[in-house]
């Protein structure tokens, strides 16, 4: 199990977390709002409470979890698709440009 927070704080909310987990597992060891997160070794900030808006990447499947205002409960936001077929994630694609394309940019 493991967590850490990429970047932390803004200007407007000192309490909005980045957090960085590996496993699935990891997300429901967060802190919340409403409560501290499980401790980490060498580490007394991740488990510090902190503010609803904040994010967590996991990067088991890459899923962004958001914790939620009014429940105080971290949701997932967004799941990667990792095989590059159409399906979750499809939208976020982008196609690459055709190097034919590119060359036509530059006529000899």
């Amino acid at each position: 199990m493991a967590y850490w927070i990429h970047t932390a704080g803004n200007k407007s909310d000192l309490l909005w977390r980045f957090f960085m987990c590996d496993y699935l597992s990891d997300v429901k060891n967060l802190p919340t709002a409403a409560k501290e997160g499980l401790l980490q070794p060498s580490d007394n900030v991740s488990s510090s409470k902190c503010s609803p808006g904040s994010q967590c990447l996991c990067q088991e499947d890459w899923s962004v979890w958001l914790l939620g205002k009014d429940t105080d409960q971290w949701v997932r936001r967004k799941a990667a698709s990792s095989s590059g077929t159409p399906g979750e994630g499809e939208e976020n694609r982008i196609e690459p440009i055709p190097p034919s394309s590119i060359q036509d940019l530059f006529p000899a």
